[in-house]
């Protein structure tokens, strides 16, 4: 579970800025709150505010961190991704700080880095607890301008010796993450190494960051997971898209009519990832290298039934923007449901019903019932500022000021449950909404 994240000096974030799912004492909606050793944590967030205040940047951040720490540094690109509006920060260290919870432990994991000149500087690993926190690893620059790693857990003879291997290695390695190349190495016959892999399975495998220009990541599922498709099935007649079902046929890669140029890119991205998803002339397929290393094609349609009842096939380009949206949502909350996932998504209402949007939540709050998962949106739907849906500190706004964007809770106004914080929010009482200038100097 993600505790708590921090920012600082990133796109507009200027100064250091804390996202927080940390409970406080309310003791309603208390199945929103998963109990842990010393801290409560909350299963969802809510965050509000105006077109460019920094909603997006928020979820931008986390998802820059995660894939340098998944992917590295060298894959991304951060030209001007620091707080631009002052001269000096291009200068200045960006950094990440993730507490989290995974299994029975808790952790603190960040790193800091200069965009500028895409330039680890700083990272560290903590197991914090109820009363103390123990440091397992700490990496900075020394004197000499080598990049030292500080380990400060019990090493075996054994263990300690490769540890001094792979920390020789990165004496010059500014451009690499530390936790993410020691779990490239051969450590799980380590015991020593259970805090380093923990830490980034958390971020590999329970992280999942949905943009808004992600599209069909659903589709991922479709075909050779029965469950999910029967899933699928079960959300599209529930939700009322007038889809019957989603059907998918197997074809041979050999017999689709594209040139043999594209083929061969497909079957070498293939090796990279789970599944491919492509479209000719409408169409869409799905591309996966099965177990036995064959590639199995499958083309995916909307079966729709016409007024007597006969089936009728739609590609999922036919269909509205609101129900290409739910391809995103629906294994979301599958995945959410079967195991203990954070799922973050930026602009969760786009294109999607107010009514649609509130059903998602409820949907999530009745099938994550007895695990660990949450679900982090960004939103400008005020019909989710809900005291019947939500806690007052589950619900998050943030503000451009005049030195960057600022992140704070609602539960600081302490409104009392019964109020309408909808109507309250729109009037401005807590600030993030467009402020517009008078129109009266426009012309036409």
């Amino acid at each position: 579970m993600l505790i708590r994240f921090n920012v600082e000096n990133f796109l507009s974030f200027n100064q250091l800025a804390e996202f927080s799912l940390i409970a406080n004492k309310e003791r309603r909606l208390s199945t929103h709150v998963v109990k842990g050793e010393g801290v409560n944590i909350l299963k969802t967030g809510v965050i509000y505010g105006a077109n460019a205040s920094g909603k997006s940047n928020l979820v931008k951040a986390i998802d820059f961190s995660r894939k340098a720490i998944i992917k590295g540094i060298q894959t991304l690109t951060h030209t001007n991704c620091h707080y631009r509006l002052d001269s000096q920060n291009i200068h200045k260290p960006t950094t990440f700080n993730y507490e989290i919870k995974t299994g029975n432990k808790y952790y603190s994991y960040g790193f800091a880095i200069k965009l500028n000149e895409s330039k680890i500087i700083e990272e560290w690993l903590f197991e914090i607890g109820k009363k103390k926190e123990k440091k397992i690893f700490e990496r900075y620059i020394n004197n000499k301008g080598n990049h030292e790693i500080k380990i400060d857990i019990k090493l075996s003879k054994d263990a300690e010796k490769r540890f001094d291997v792979y920390r020789a290695d990165f004496q010059k390695s500014d451009k690499l993450l530390f936790l993410s190349e020691i779990n490239r190495k051969s450590i799980d016959d380590l015991p020593e190494a259970a805090d380093f892999i923990n830490t980034y399975q958390w971020f590999a495998q329970k992280l999942t960051v949905l943009l808004p220009d992600s599209k069909f990541a659903g589709l991922n599922f479709i075909g050779d997971d029965n469950e999910m498709s029967t899933t699928f099935n079960k959300f599209l007649s529930v939700f009322n898209t007038g889809i019957n079902k989603i059907i998918s046929k197997e074809i041979d890669l050999d017999k689709l009519d594209i040139p043999n140029k594209v083929k061969l890119k497909l079957t070498e991205n293939i090796k990279k990832t789970e599944v491919i998803l492509f479209e000719i002339e409408g169409n869409t397929y799905s591309l996966r290298l099965n177990k036995n290393n064959e590639y199995k094609v499958k083309k995916i349609g909307l079966e729709h039934l016409s007024e007597k009842g006969k089936p009728i096939v739609f590609d999922i380009e036919n269909e509205s923007d609101g129900t290409q949206r739910l391809f995103d949502f629906i294994p979301a909350l599958h995945q959410l449901s079967k195991t203990n996932a954070v799922f973050i998504i930026d602009e969760l209402d786009r294109s999607l019903h107010s009514r649609l949007s509130y059903a998602i939540f409820e949907l999530f709050f009745k099938l994550t019932a007895n695990n660990e998962s949450q679900l982090i949106a960004t939103t400008h739907e005020a019909l989710l500022l809900d005291l019947d849906l939500l806690r007052r500190d589950e619900i998050w706004f943030v503000e451009k000021e005049q030195n960057g964007s600022k992140l704070f809770s609602l539960d600081q106004f302490q409104e009392r449950s019964d109020k309408v914080v909808s109507k309250s929010y729109l009037l401005g009482r807590y600030g993030a909404i467009p402020i517009f200038k008078s129109f009266n100097n426009i012309e036409l």
